[in-house]
């Protein structure tokens, strides 16, 4: 009984390491790529560039970290005192068991002095 216990702690503790080892990099990856929107977001607030110019970028960042990005999931909203960027996307996690996928909504919004 001894040794089924301990097979069972086994079991569990490596099955933790491979649900963090595949779970966590999508979540940093996201928090990473807010960064970067921040960024975007800022920098782009005082200038002319398109709201395509725009998107293109965010896509640049996006593929630098490896998400996938549409243009249709990015929307620019510009108003008189700043910009706003939104993105929607999803990341597919392929778990063994139970095959997930998990949904990021990325927001930056840089109001103007």
């Amino acid at each position: 009984m001894g040794k089924l216990k301990a097979l069972l702690a086994l079991i569990i503790i490596v099955g933790g390491i491979y649900v963090g080892w595949e779970m966590i990099p999508p979540y940093f990856h996201n928090y990473e790529f807010q960064d970067d929107l921040d960024d975007v977001a800022r920098v782009n607030s005082y200038s002319h560039k398109t709201d395509e110019d725009i998107k293109t970028i965010v896509i640049q960042k996006a593929d630098n970290l490896g998400i996938t990005l549409k243009e249709e999931s990015i929307t620019v909203s510009r108003s008189n005192d700043g910009m706003g960027i939104s993105v929607h996307y999803t990341v597919h996690v392929g778990l063994i068991l139970h095959p997930i996928d998990l949904d990021f909504i990325a927001n930056s919004l840089n109001k103007r002095i």
